[in-house]
């Protein structure tokens, strides 16, 4: 956690590569020397087929809350790609693929591992305590302690980036003036103690619950996010009205909040309850009401309701500022032919921005002075290669232009 994010890139593909190796070596240890069971119990031959469909449902949800604070913070990680479209590939393979191939895997396990009550074995923890109560022999323990290794470094990773940066980069957004993304992990590891996440893992069924309890708070977060940048504004920010604090600025709304954001989340939210707390609640799974249902399936629902009911809200009361951006590209976010295609005059490395004048008047920026160097530059980039004509000096132009003369 003492380790900004951009520098965190090679310890977490080593402990992809060692989890990736632990479970497959599990799964074939596994294969070899258990025995098939169906891991469900036979649960799905009480199921009607309306039921079994909710069931479907249920899974998509769980699996998208398990990735639903990944997919809130998404852009915090992919600011640092080098240039646009590498996280397209590194989505599509880092989440996608595993996300595909790993839930099989535990699949097959379960069923070849059942416990002395004849349940299947979800916990890989609990599977390698139970193949040491099986055969404690030296190679057993010795596999074991090597699987360990894989799983707690797999562990660390997952808990430092999908819970400790997610939270520091929450943390310093709100608060930038005092928390960083280093204290913020800080605060966040201090924070976890008191909710004890180790309590929600006994059962495979309980964890399923939480997931999707994620999703009822985050999934309407990423539907607002999305609508207002891609719908409401249309791809079009002013990131310098981003970091001042003038009450004219396209970002301070009202008071400083968003009060239509914070409307939608709260509706959207809502309605979810009352079937996640009879969720947890119920006992038997075949028997639901309409709110567990519509609870199961809220991570879509949920997604879908705040992207247009945002929309709707924000054309209905459209704050000031929509469809605007920045005239240069006073912090040099885009490449040159990005910022031409976007309509913006591209970042001038000769030019510093003061942080303090950032504070006060948008006016206090001087974005045609930008403009004009802007040209300037484009003007001495044009007579970089040049043909004298005869009797020109030579001498002079170098001097001005800094051309090379041919």
């Amino acid at each position: 956690m003492l380790v900004g994010p951009e520098k965190i890139k090679h310890p977490v593909i080593l402990s992809n590569v060692l989890a990736v190796i632990v479970m497959i070596s599990l799964t074939l240890w596994t294969v070899k020397t258990g025995e098939f069971r169906d891991p469900s119990g036979g649960w799905d031959t009480v199921h009607a087929q309306t039921n079994r469909w909710w069931t479907w449902l249920y899974g998509i949800t769980s699996i998208l809350g398990s990735v639903s604070s990944g997919i809130l913070n998404h852009a915090d990680f992919t600011r640092f790609a080098r240039r646009q479209g590498v996280q397209t590939s590194g989505t599509l393979f880092g989440l996608f693929v595993p996300g595909t191939i790993i839930p099989l895997l535990g699949i097959v396990t379960a069923s070849m591992n059942t416990d002395a009550s004849g349940q299947p074995i979800w916990n890989p923890v609990d599977l390698l305590m139970d193949r040491l109560a099986r055969d404690y022999t030296f190679l057993t323990r010795a596999a074991c302690f090597f699987c360990a290794a894989g799983l707690i470094t797999s562990q660390l990773a997952q808990n430092v980036l999908g819970n400790a940066y997610a939270a520091g980069m929450g943390l310093a957004g709100l608060f930038p003036k005092y928390v960083n993304i280093k204290r913020g992990c800080i605060i966040a590891a201090m924070l976890s103690w008191a909710f004890q996440p180790w309590q929600f893992y006994y059962l495979s069924s309980m964890y399923l619950d939480i997931l999707s309890d994620f999703s009822v708070f985050l999934m309407p977060l990423t539907g607002i996010m999305i609508s207002d940048f891609f719908l409401v504004r249309r791809q079009r920010i002013q990131l310098t009205h981003l970091y001042t604090r003038d009450t004219s600025g396209s970002y301070y709304f009202t008071y400083g909040v968003n009060w239509r954001a914070l409307f939608v989340w709260l509706a959207c939210v809502a309605p979810a309850i009352p079937g996640m707390i009879d969720n947890l609640q119920i006992k038997d799974r075949t028997e639901v009401t309409v709110a567990v249902l519509y609870y199961r399936g809220f991570c879509i629902f949920g997604f879908v309701q705040s992207l247009v009911v945002y929309w709707g809200i924000m054309r209905c009361f459209p704050p000031k500022g929509l469809g605007e951006q920045d005239e240069v590209d006073v912090y040099g976010t885009f490449a040159s032919e990005e910022a031409i295609d976007l309509g913006i005059t591209p970042f001038n490395k000769e030019f510093e921005v003061e942080g303090e004048r950032l504070r006060g008047s948008f006016d206090d920026l001087e974005l045609d002075d930008l403009v004009e160097d802007e040209k300037e530059k484009s003007e001495k980039e044009e007579l970089k290669d040049v043909d004298l004509e005869d009797g020109e000096d030579q001498g002079l132009l170098k001097e001005r232009f800094g051309a090379r003369v041919i």
